[in-house]
Formats: structure tokens, sequence, C-alpha cells
């Protein structure tokens, strides 16, 4: 791009209420232990769509808040306001909603992505203290010149994981299209699973201020030559996001050992879905923070890949035997200033991944057809993010390292022979054949 992306707020920002409104029944809806232990901020993502060649905003507009009104009516507790950290008033007070047109052509977004700039396509900072205060819900409608659309939204984390935010999204586009399909959540975590605790504070994540995010792209053949290489008699055949994953924190870790001087141990966690886990299952449909974390160190000096595996590998077994039963017994997990303490500790190096690949928001049509790309800006440092590619064989990963580590990390060899460094959506595999003025 020549110059700066300028994104132009048009109009006053807009409430949307349930239609129809909440029953009084429903005023009063717990937080459950998981939705309590969560930091303050708000989950964010990114949909990008060409618009079919339809430049009629203010028609789109109107569908989006018409349909959003609808979907509030399930999705109630989202137009409330969290209360004393225990519960959310399920008041109506309504989501924010902003129109915001850009001054410039969706391509110059798509040809290379700015992760900077994929902010100003969010109605609200990630990290602001509002997420267990104010608002919960927040979108951002952005037309582009050439009738393109940014999809932004910001759900606070304090009442939804990743899963939730998708069942939100997917929901909101079935109802846009006239569908049958949308969605009704079930909040049910509350109900004896994971009860809350009257003793937990809120807890601010620790942001820093010298870190950058990253993009990699992986594609199916390489991801296939990545497996085989990082498999093993222990794990003959690795999933996509082991062997990624394995690759990620293999250089992560080799870049930190290179400039701090000497090796140190690297600790990982890794979220997991715990609907399917927990006896008996949880529909899908399941609303909710419902997500717990496995561990997996290294104190090897070499790192190897078929060995990181098999640490991913035992670490989510060992959490699927008893992590699982620890947690359903003892109603608790842990404690959020542990994990901000393993976060700032000098002797070793930690990171967290977060698995969004299974993401089924790349089929959210709100009638201009489906997304051309999805992103996540991501923001905690030492935080990798994964997402699907559009055609749903690859991975995106969105590293945050601080500056010192990315310098290094984004120059890795090894890393380099599997993954592409932010490269065009419009030239990715999955999108050949489409124009490249959007």
């Amino acid at each position: 791009m020549s110059k700066p992306l300028e994104v132009e707020i048009m109009g006053t920002t807009e409430i949307i209420k349930p239609s129809p409104p909440t029953p009084d029944h429903l005023r009063n809806f717990n937080l459950s232990l998981l939705d309590q232990i969560v930091p303050v901020e708000y989950t964010a993502v990114v949909l990008f769509y060409t618009g079919n060649g339809d430049a009629n905003a203010a028609k789109k507009s109107q569908r989006l808040k018409t349909s959003l009104s609808q979907t509030l009516s399930s999705f109630y507790p989202y137009a409330g306001i969290i209360r004393d950290h225990k519960l959310v008033e399920c008041n109506d007070n309504g989501v924010v909603y902003i129109e915001a047109y850009a001054s410039c052509y969706l391509s110059d977004i798509l040809h290379q992505p700015d992760q900077k700039l994929l902010r100003k396509f969010l109605p609200i900072e990630i990290e602001s203290p509002k997420a267990g205060t104010g608002p919960l819900l927040l979108v951002q409608a952005t037309f582009f010149k050439c009738g393109g659309v940014a999809l932004g939204y910001c759900l606070s984390h304090k009442i939804g994981d990743g899963n939730t935010t998708g069942m939100f999204i997917t929901s909101w586009a079935a109802n846009s299209l006239g569908s049958n399909k949308a969605v009704i959540p079930k909040f049910i975590a509350t109900s004896g699973l994971f009860p809350p605790d009257d003793s937990l504070a809120p807890y601010m994540d620790v942001i820093g201020s010298n870190y950058v995010t990253k993009r990699f792209a992986l594609y199916e053949s390489k991801i296939a030559v990545l497996r085989a290489k990082a498999s093993s008699a222990n794990v003959p055949k690795p999933t996509r996001v082991e062997s990624v994953t394995a690759l990620i924190w293999k250089c992560v870790t080799t870049a930190a050992r290179s400039n701090r001087g000497f090796p140190r141990v690297s600790s990982t966690v890794h979220s997991m879905n715990l609907r399917k886990m927990v006896v008996p299952p949880l529909p899908d449909h399941a609303a909710g923070n419902i997500i717990g974390d496995f561990p997996a160190e290294t104190k090897e000096k070499k790192l190897d890949l078929p060995d990181l595996v098999s640490k991913l590998r035992k670490g989510k077994e060992e959490f699927c035997k008893n992590g699982l039963q620890i947690l359903l017994t003892n109603k608790s997990l842990t404690k959020p200033e542990e994990l901000c303490n393993a976060v700032e500790n000098e002797d070793i190096d930690f990171y967290m991944f977060s698995d969004l690949s299974r993401f089924q928001v790349y089929e959210s049509d709100y009638g201009w057809g489906t997304p051309i790309w999805v992103s996540i800006p991501n923001y905690m440092h030492n935080l990798v993010m994964f997402v699907s590619t559009r055609d749903g064989l690859g991975l995106e990963a969105f590293v945050t390292l601080c500056e010192e580590d990315m310098a290094l990390f984004e120059r890795d060899p090894e890393l380099l022979a599997f993954a592409d460094f932010n490269p065009s959506v419009l030239e990715a595999p999955s999108h050949l054949g489409l124009v490249s003025r959007l």
C-alpha cells in the first residue's frame, strides 16, 4: 500500500436490542467457574467479504441490524451487563453496532495483511477493562469502496470462548439469510458442572508493550510433509495441529534461547474444548467458557520435532485421563495469578497455544457470499492462535512475541521451509481465480 489505511467512522453508534425482549424469568444469568477465571478482555475476530459486487452499504447495514436484533433474542445475555463478577443482568441494554467506511479497496487489505491495521476493523480495544463492566458484545461493519465488507466482533471473554463466538457468528448469518439453521444456544455450564466461586476476583491479562504479532500460513502439501517429519513410534500419525504446534514451539524456543544466551525450560499450555469430554457430554451449542488447558514442557537442550509432538500428545492424554476429573471433582482450576507468574517467570520460556481451526465461520453468509478471509487480531505476548485456511486444509498461525524473539523466529529456516510469511490472501491456493481488484 502506498499510504496508510484510513477508516472513517460515519454516523453515530447504534445500540441494538433483542427482539422480542428477554422474558423476566431469564433476567439473571449466573457466570460459571470457567467464565469467572478467564481474563477480563474481549475475544475478537474479523471476517472479510467481497460483497459480490453489491456496493449498497445502507441495505447491507440494515440487514445486519435487523438480523442482529433477532439473534440476540436467543443470545440474550450478550445484551446485558456483568454484576459483581458473579452474574449477567440480562436487562436488554443492547449491544454496540458501529457502521464504518474505509477509504480504500478490500484488495489493499488482503494483498499483504497488516496485523496492526486489522485492529481498525474492531469496535473496541481487545484489552479494554469494559469487557468486565461494560458492553459484552460490540460489532463493527466496515464498508469498502468496492462493496466489500469487514465484520469485526468483540465478545467479552467472560461469557464466551472461541466456540461460542463462532456459534454466534454463524447464527447471526443464518438469521440474516432467513435460514432455519440458526443455532439456539444452551447456557448450561453453570448448572452443576462448573458452579461459580464467590471468592474469585476479576483478572486482568498481562499484555506487554514491546510485542508484535506476525502471520504465517501453512498449506496442505507442506503440512503433509511436516506431519511425516514429526512422526515417531510413539506418535506415528500426528495431527496437523500437533505437527504445526511442535514446529512453532521449537522455533520460538530456539529464538528465545538464542537471545537469552542459555537453554531454559520451555513450558506451554494448550486450550481444549471440554464439551465432549464431560459426562454426559455437552452439546456443541453449549455456550460460555467450556475450555481447559493441558500443559507440556521440555528441558532438552536439543529440540526434536517428534519428541515435542510426543510431549504434546502425552500432556493431552494425561489431561483427558486425570485433569478433567480433578477439575470436576475440585471445582477449581489453576488460579489466574499462578498463570501470570508462569508468564513472568524469568527462568522459563512460557507459551500459550489456542486452536480455532474448527471455527465454522467460513460458512457464514449474511447475504453476500461466504468470507474470503477470517482473521484473529492477536494481542497477548507469547500467544499462538491457529485458524483454518479458507479451504479448510491448511492453518494460519498468528504468533505474538517480543520484538527480539520475533526478529529471530520469523527468519528461522526450518519454520520457513513449511510456513509462508504473511502471504497475499488473494494469491493463496484456496483463492486462485479471484480477481485482484476487490
